[in-house]
């Protein structure tokens, strides 16, 4: 059992405003988002807010009500990058805690039994990162070897020379459908904002 930090700290600045509001599917982008990893093998989400922290918060509240695994932490450096919301949830997880996933805020079509298999796949010591059509995306599985790495970085804007650092254990989970792992940058990538259905 791992728990999951689910990042959705940032300000969405290319999206304009809103972003984790916006709806999808007729869900709030947050909500559409955290839905899949509460219904996986997760043993608990971590989630971090920042920008709106207090609004968002209280969408969460209504909609999860009573979700036991469900953990709210507010990170107030957020504008510093998204490592420091990372690094906010890695600083809250137990002792002795064999790994984390990272999740981002802005993907809300993946499903719980992609949570599931990423689980299933993993040795408890690989860095493990999903590939769709050779792209590496999200979410990923930290091990507890690489922590320290991103709590000691300087820059919080990219997680890039911990990859770097840490090729040799990288490995990677094959996955077949792309629209899954779509994330919402502009507010052209919301379905219903357009004639598309995805």
């Amino acid at each position: 059992m791992v728990p999951g930090i689910f990042l959705a700290a940032g300000e969405g600045k290319r999206f304009g405003s809103g972003k984790l509001l916006s709806m999808v599917e007729g869900k709030p982008l947050i909500i559409k988002s955290l839905e899949a990893s509460l219904e996986s093998s997760l043993e608990e989400v971590y989630v971090v807010l920042g920008h709106e922290a207090e609004k968002i918060e209280k969408i969460i509240g209504d909609y999860f009500q009573g979700t036991g695994k469900l953990k709210i932490l507010i990170n107030p450096d957020y504008e510093k990058g998204m490592i420091s919301s990372l690094n906010r949830g890695l600083l809250e997880l137990r002792e002795g805690t064999s790994g984390a996933v990272m999740i981002l805020g802005d993907m809300p079509f993946i499903r719980s039994d992609t949570f599931d298999k990423l689980i299933r796949s993993w040795n408890g010591n690989d860095f493990l990162i999903p590939e769709v059509n050779g792209k590496k995306t999200h979410p990923r599985i930290i091990p507890a070897s690489v922590f320290k790495d991103f709590l000691e970085m300087e820059s919080f804007i990219s997680g890039k020379e911990v990859l770097e650092k840490n090729r040799s254990i990288i490995k990677t989970v094959l996955f077949g459908n792309e629209k899954e792992f779509r994330d919402i940058d502009l507010k052209s990538d919301i379905p219903d904002s357009n004639s598309q259905s995805g």
